[in-house]
């Protein structure tokens, strides 16, 4: 006969999410949308893209046949809402990482663990679930109304972690807004045209915009987006090396960490500078290392 120990009761299941109405709010610093993309924002909220026709339609291309549950549900509307902001209106791809959607819609949670590596360790950044974002993007995908080719995902081996995901919503996805494939290609045409005068801002002038397929000026953005995602994991250990080189330590262990870091970047020309001049760099490396290390002065 099986006992239980009255000092460690069973934990129990609970299948309740931790946000149960996630939604996305378009930040007030977003002004120049285009008017497409603010359209396709506001359809978000007048239609049920999970319950369109387009939706019910690809219903029986999905490896379930339920009807999804209230959750998945209010996690896949909220997606799409914030994907529609972030649509690139000539390549469809979204410009916005898995991550960082999941925290504007309020579908990341912290664990109780990761909050407690970060009070132990205050260099350590924590790890959120974005589970439900997982989740629902796999439907969408099913569903047809994103593709994002396992091709198309590549594999940090320094950081050892997959990039940003790279994806593109489809024509269904427009349909499932109530958007016809004539006025997407319309959108496209006159986006790329006003594209082709500016040029784009990653280095194209607007001639050889110009002369590019739309193919071409998708592999082309897709090889961007590689680009930008390996400078944040970059950027992310750089912030991580300074925070654990300044905390926690004191004041005078923080400006020799300062001192040695303008010696490095000196080189040779350390011997030709004042003392003055030398101290003024050390004091705003300092400050630099305090600002991006979040370190703040104990209080007396």
């Amino acid at each position: 006969m099986t006992t239980h120990n009255n000092n460690n009761p069973p934990l129990l299941y609970c299948n309740k999410v931790k946000n149960p109405d996630p939604a996305y709010q378009v930040p007030a610093r977003h002004t120049n949308r285009l008017a497409f993309v603010r359209d396709l924002v506001n359809k978000c909220d007048q239609i049920n893209i999970v319950k369109s026709d387009a939706a019910v339609y690809m219903r029986p291309a999905l490896k379930r046949n339920k009807v999804f549950y209230p959750d998945r549900e209010k996690a896949m509307r909220a997606l799409a809402k914030v994907f529609c902001e972030h649509v690139n209106v000539v390549t469809h791809q979204v410009k916005i990482s898995l991550r960082n959607a999941a925290d504007a819609t309020g579908l990341s949670t912290i664990s109780e663990a990761e909050r407690k590596k970060a009070e132990d360790d205050p260099s350590y950044s924590p790890k959120p679930s974005i589970s439900r974002v997982s989740r629902a993007f796999k439907d969408m995908v099913e569903l047809g109304w994103i593709v994002a080719h396992k091709e198309w995902q590549v594999w940090d081996k320094h950081a050892g972690q997959w990039l940003d995901k790279y994806f593109e919503v489809t024509e269904l996805f427009f349909k499932a807004l109530g958007i016809t494939p004539e006025r997407v290609a319309k959108q496209r045409a006159a986006r790329l045209k006003y594209l082709q005068k500016k040029g784009l801002d990653n280095g194209l002038t607007a001639d050889q915009l110009g002369s590019m397929s739309i193919t071409e000026i998708k592999e082309r953005c897709r090889l961007a987006h590689y680009h930008r995602a390996f400078e944040r994991i970059k950027d992310k250990r750089a912030i991580t090396k300074v925070k654990r080189s300044m905390n926690p330590k004191t004041p005078e262990q923080q400006r020799h960490v300062a001192q040695q870091a303008v010696l490095k970047k000196l080189g040779a020309a350390a011997s030709m500078i004042t003392l003055s001049a030398f101290k003024d760099l050390v004091n705003q490396e300092l400050a630099k290392l305090r600002s991006i290390a979040e370190y703040a002065p104990p209080s007396h």
